[in-house]
C-alpha cells in the first residue's frame, strides 16, 4: 500500500508544479502576432507618410518615419541616375525641402491620386517587415499615371511602425491614362 500510495503523491506534485509552469508561460507569453492586423497598421503608415508627402503636410509626413541614423530614402532621377539620403537628419533635411519648394506646403498637389497594387509582405520578426509593390501616381490634371515600383522596410518601435527604408524607381516616361487602370482592391 506504501509504494502506491507514495507514487500517487509524487504523480499529484508533478502534476501541480506542470500547472503551475503552465500557468507561469500563458502569463509570460507574448500576443499572438497577427499578420493581418499588422499589415493593416502597416498600410496606414504608408498611406498616410505617402499622402502627407504629396499634400505637402511636412509634420504629418515626418510622424512615420524612424529618425535613426541607420533610416535611408533612395530615388531615381529623370535623367538616370540616383539619389539617397542615409540617416535621418538627410532625410528629414531632403523631405522638408522638397515639401517647401515644389508643393509649396500644399498648395501644389502634384498627385492628387494614387493608388497601389496589393503589395507582397514578409515579416522577418515582430517588429520588421518588407513590402513590395507598384504604384501609380496621378498627374496634376489626373490624365496620366506615372509607375514607381516602391519598397518598404518598417520597423515597430514603442509608438507603433515606422518607415525605416522608402526605395521608389519611377518609369518617367511612360504614361498609362488614369481612366484604363483597373487594380484589385
Amino acid at each position: 500500500m506504501k509504494p502506491v500510495s507514495i507514487i500517487s503523491c509524487a504523480m499529484m506534485m508533478i502534476c501541480v508544479a506542470c500547472s503551475q509552469n503552465t500557468e507561469k508561460k500563458a502569463v509570460d507569453a507574448e500576443p499572438v502576432f497577427n499578420k493581418e492586423t499588422e499589415t493593416a497598421a502597416i498600410m496606414q503608415v504608408i498611406d498616410k507618410e505617402t499622402n502627407c508627402f504629396f499634400d505637402g503636410d511636412y509634420n504629418c509626413w515626418m510622424t512615420n518615419w524612424s529618425h535613426a541614423t541607420y533610416a535611408m530614402q533612395a530615388w531615381n532621377n529623370d535623367d538616370g541616375t540616383f539619389d539617397a539620403a542615409i540617416g535621418w537628419d538627410k532625410i528629414n533635411a531632403q523631405g522638408k525641402e522638397w515639401i517647401e519648394k515644389y508643393y509649396a506646403n500644399g498648395k501644389n498637389v502634384i498627385h492628387p491620386l494614387v493608388k497601389k497594387e496589393k503589395p507582397q509582405v514578409v515579416f522577418f520578426n515582430n517588429n520588421a517587415a518588407y513590402l513590395l509593390w507598384k504604384q501609380y501616381n496621378a498627374d496634376k490634371d489626373k490624365k496620366f499615371f506615372r509607375i514607381s515600383q516602391e519598397t518598404r522596410l518598417m520597423e515597430k518601435q514603442a509608438d507603433g511602425w515606422k518607415i525605416v527604408n522608402v526605395s521608389a524607381f519611377w518609369d518617367a516616361k511612360s504614361k498609362i491614362p488614369v481612366d484604363s487602370l483597373k487594380l484589385a482592391e
